[in-house]
Parts: structure tokens; sequence; C-alpha cells
């Protein structure tokens, strides 16, 4: 059970946390369904997009969706600063009108490359604004031995969102479920029917107004706890900066987003090379929205037990083992639709916890004071990790280079999380040399590790 800290009634803190959680749904949408809608934008640019655009391939789409990451990454930091300033219920409304404004505007940018990813680019400027307002109002009204469990709750729906998404967006698009066609000419599965094609744009804009009528109310609750006892004393970001945990977990973040890059990019790209139903594919997508989001609170509350080096450790190996297990389907003679489903499954269910690790990590080592800037610098290894994902899907063409090369790096991760001190090994540090008071507070302008 979560235990709340300050003055809040059971119903307002409970209107609360579901409000952080709820409003994330649209925007999780869009990021977790571009595997699902993927194939369609590639149909799209190269049916309607004009000659320019016929060599579009899925490098383009890794940048599309590098763009999507950098935009996070960029505005969370600027969220982090802009919260303290105008409130978190101001920039909540301004951040989700910024990300219905780039829902409408996907009908005109759809034809370019570029404008596709600029476009893409707003709504992660929007996300990351978003993500920080509910990362800050959630965790301030919540004790802090209950973060990660907090932190996994909170993104919960944000990662449940592609199982209410995916289906939706496939069922409008492509009704029917027709199959995509090989293309020799370009290497690539595509859509060709005009009908499918023409239905793109059109779903974006239902999208658009879907989105508004669900976070608007919602973002009228985001207020932060007015008293602020801050856990880890009120030292900010330089400080955090000189400790190596810091750059510990940016490497690891960055390099848990490329097999994040890929269970969310190319995952159903991937099985389209052995399935040849695509209503199944967006099925199984749509369900690993589930998983995506039950793993979540799961790895928040690993982590609230075995801390920060542990849950991470294990996050990455079941990563790759599972990734592994994935690609091994596309070389079996038989039906490979359940194996393909369990193992997507559970490549959604390990990497979703990266998301409610790392923020409930960065009030554990640097503690909760300005926890907004902190978590939105930490997150700017998002946006290098998704330059280097684009890179791995851009310079790697086959498959099975790809997928080795992105198990690997899993792999690394697993081994840099041992690198972490245990955080309860820190205050005892920190209490023999008099740095912490009886009751588990800063006596100085240190941290506070719980």
């Amino acid at each position: 059970m979560i235990k709340s800290r300050g003055e809040i009634t059971p119903l307002r803190f409970a209107l609360t946390l579901l409000s952080c959680s709820l409003i994330l749904i649209p925007p999780g949408g869009l990021v977790f369904g571009f595997s699902a809608i993927s194939p369609y934008l590639l149909s799209y640019l190269h049916s309607i997009g004009g000659e320019q655009h016929h060599g579009a391939s899925k490098a383009d789409l890794g940048l599309i969706y590098a763009a999507l990451l950098l935009g996070q990454g960029v505005s969370m930091i600027i969220g982090g600063l802009a919260e303290r300033k105008w409130g978190t219920r101001t920039l909540a409304l301004f951040a989700v009108t910024l990300f219905n404004i780039s829902l409408i505007l996907f009908r005109w940018s759809l034809g370019s490359v570029t404008f596709l990813a600029l476009n893409y680019l707003l709504a992660g400027f929007s996300l990351g604004f978003t993500k920080v307002i509910c990362l800050v109002v959630g965790l301030s009204w919540v004790e802090k031995d209950n973060h990660g469990l907090a932190s996994g709750l909170i993104f919960a729906a944000f990662g449940l969102s592609s199982a209410l998404v995916s289906p939706l967006q496939t069922l409008f698009i492509n009704p029917l479920n027709q199959p995509p066609v090989f293309n020799p000419s370009v290497g690539e599965f595509l859509f060709t029917d005009p009908e499918i094609l023409s239905a793109v744009p059109k779903m974006f804009t239902i999208f658009a107004v879907v989105s508004a009528f669900i976070q608007l109310p919602l973002a009228t609750f985001l207020v932060k706890r007015p008293v602020v006892e801050s856990y880890g004393g009120k030292w900010g970001v330089q400080e955090m900066l000189k400790r190596y945990e810091f750059y510990v977990l940016f490497a690891i973040f960055a390099l848990n987003k490329i097999p994040i890059a890929y269970v969310s990019s190319y995952a159903k790209i991937y099985g389209e090379t052995f399935l040849d139903t695509d209503m199944f594919l967006s099925l199984v997508l749509g369900v690993a929205g589930v998983f995506n989001s039950l793993g979540r609170p799961f790895w928040g509350f690993v982590q609230d037990k075995l801390g920060v080096r542990w849950s991470l450790a294990l996050i990455s190996f079941f990563t790759s083992l599972s990734i592994i297990l994935s690609f091994l389907c596309g070389f079996t003679e038989h039906d490979a639709s359940i194996p393909y489903t369990l193992t997507t499954w559970a490549s959604f269910f390990c990497v979703s916890g990266n998301y409610a690790v790392f923020p409930a990590a960065t009030a554990r080592y640097f503690g909760d004071h300005g926890l907004g800037l902190k978590y939105g610098v930490l997150y700017t290894s998002q946006g290098v990790g998704a330059i280097l994902s684009a890179l791995y899907m851009g310079l790697i063409p086959f498959w099975t280079p790809l997928l080795v090369s992105i198990v690997s790096t899993s792999l690394v991760s697993c081994l840099l999380a041992m690198l972490l001190r245990n955080e309860t090994k820190n205050k005892e540090e920190e209490e023999e040399a008099g740095l912490l008071s009886e009751n588990g507070r800063r006596v100085s302008g240190h941290l506070s590790s719980f």
C-alpha cells in the first residue's frame, strides 16, 4: 500500500495519483503505438508523399522516432525549471494543449519525412513537460519508501495506452485486415490500398479530439504538495553532476533506450517477416501494452525491495533474454505465432521497468528537491540513446547482426548496473561521517541516499 505524506484526504490523494497516470494515456498511445502505425506511415510516404520520398525506409522511421524521444529529453529539463515558475497546473494545461495541437498538425505533415519528424519532435516536447509534472506532483505526495512503486503506478497508464490505442488505430485504418505487399524495389512491405492510406491522416484528427477530452479535465488536478520537506537536502544539479552514480545511470539509461526503441518501433516490422496477418500483430502489440503497464509497478516494487542496482541488472538481463527468444521465432519451420506473442509480451514487460526505476533512482541517489529538473537532466540520456538507436537501425540493415548488437548492448547495461553502490551502504557511510541526523535527514547540504 502506498503511504501519502502531508495533509491530504484519501480521496484527493487517489484523484491526484489517478490524474498523474491517466493524463499520460494519449501521449503513451503516440509513443507505444508507433510500432503499430509505422508500416502505415512508411506506406503513406511511398504512395502519397511524392517521388522524393519513395526511398523512405525503416531507417527514416528510426529518425522520426528519435525526434519524438529527443523532444522529450530536451523539454523535461525545461519543464523542470518551468514548473517552479508557472506551477504544475498551469504547465500541465499548456503541455496538453501543445500536444493536441501537434496531433492536429499531423494531417499536413504526413507527406514529408522532414515535417513528420518535426511534428513528432513537437509532440515529444509536450510529452516531456507532462512527464515532469506527473512525476513531481505524484512523488511529492508519496512517502520515500514507496517511490519505486509510485513511479510505476504513475507511468502504468502510459504503458497501458498501447493496448487501447494500437488496436483502435489498426481497426480504423485497416478494418479488413489487408496484409502489406512486398515491394522489391525498396525491399519493404507496404500497403497500397488508397482507402487504407487516406485513413491515416483522418486517424490523427480523431485522436486529437479524444485526447483533448481526456487530458484537459485531468490537468486541473495536477497540483504539487505545497509544504516541502525534501528528502536528500536542497542541493541541486551541480552537486548531482559531481556524483559518479549519475554517469553510470546516464550510460545505462542511454544504452537501454536501444532495446526499448526496437521493442516499441520494430517488433511488429520483424514479426511481419514471418507472420502475414497485420490484425494479429496489432492485437499482439495491443495486449503487450497491458504487460508494459503491469511491468512498471512490478519493477518499481522490485526496486523498493532490492534497490536500484539489482533492479536495473535484472531488467537488462531479462530484456536481452526475451529479445533473443523473440528473434529465434523467425527461424522455426512451425507456426511461430504463440512463441512470438509470448516473447514480445515478455520484452514489453521487461523494458517498461526502466521508466519506473530511473525516476525513483534519481530521488534515491540525488534527493527529491528539484526532482523534475534532476530527472530531466538524466532523461537527456534518452536523446543520446535515440541517436544510437537510429544509427543501429540505419547502419545495420540485416536482422541477425542488428538483434545480436541490441542484445549485447543490453548485457553491457547489466554489467554497468553492478557498478552502482547500494543505497543502504551510502547511508551507512554518511552516518559514519556524521552527515545524517538521528531521523535520517541531512544536516548538511549533501545527499541523503535514503
